[in-house]
């Protein structure tokens, strides 16, 4: 069963799957940059969480024509419009199917879990990696991309500054990580705010009020004065393996002996 606050996420990108991928050129930036992290299978069966309108989809269909993929978001519209957006080889098996990152269940085990830019509107996103790392095959990996830290540091920095609440949602270290990259998309912090709104990535943390006309002129004020109107995108990526290969690498390791 869905939540409420999964409902109004899903409401909120569903309702911009038609204008979507006009004002996700970061998304599609970091798609491939994860795609390029994407191992050598063949003939995998693949879940991705989160296809959005099917910017990683492409290349997933692209590194594994052979592939037998299970295509999920949480927004019927999104995947309604992820799967007008692609052209598969025919010699590739796709399903597409409403799921929530947090709750995947019922589902059989794949060679590789993908996701990417969706795990910050999860309630837990460590604990959802934890679980997802069990639907693994042996020898199977889990690749994401996903907010930083340290995102949006000077738009919680001038929030602060003007003595008014914040309504992202924390971001907390993830499992797995291997890289990371600080991005500036907007030359302001209107065109940010724009920006998020466009791709319907506006949703709040639970019991937010939206900050009044004045309270967010002022934040605005402060964003240029003390940051030159700019606010960054912190960005990770990780990789998880199969519970039974870390294990196996484990055994294999040699055994520190005390000096």
């Amino acid at each position: 069963m869905t939540s409420p606050r999964s409902a109004k996420i899903a409401e909120s990108f569903g309702a911009r799957a038609d204008s979507y991928e006009r004002h996700a050129a970061l998304q599609r930036m970091v798609a491939e940059r994860l795609a390029s992290q994407l191992p050598d299978l063949k003939r995998p069966r693949v879940l991705e969480l989160g296809c959005g309108t099917g910017l990683l989809t492409r290349h997933l269909l692209d590194t594994y024509p052979d592939g037998d993929f299970l295509i999920t978001d949480l927004s019927p519209e999104m995947i309604a419009t992820a799967e007008g957006n692609l052209n598969p080889p025919k010699t590739a098996k796709l399903t597409f199917d409403v799921m929530d990152a947090a709750r995947v269940e019922n589902v059989c085990r794949f060679d590789l879990i993908t996701t990417s830019m969706s795990l910050h509107w999860l309630a837990d996103p460590a604990a959802a990696l934890t679980r997802l790392r069990e639907r693994l095959n042996p020898g199977g990996a889990l690749l994401y991309s996903a907010l930083g830290s340290e995102c949006f540091a000077e738009w919680r920095a001038a929030l602060a500054s003007e003595g008014v609440r914040n309504g992202i949602v924390a971001i907390a270290p993830l499992p797995g990580c291997q890289d990371e990259e600080t991005l500036v998309m907007e030359e302001s912090g209107l065109a940010f705010l724009q920006r998020l709104r466009a791709i319907g990535g506006l949703t709040p943390r639970d019991g937010y009020a939206p900050l009044s006309a004045g309270a967010l002129r002022r934040v605005l004020r402060r964003l240029g004065k003390d940051h030159g109107g700019k606010v960054s995108w912190h960005i990770v990526y990780g990789r998880l393996s199969s519970i039974e290969s870390s294990a196996a690498a484990s055994r294999s390791s040699p055994s520190m002996m005390p000096s």
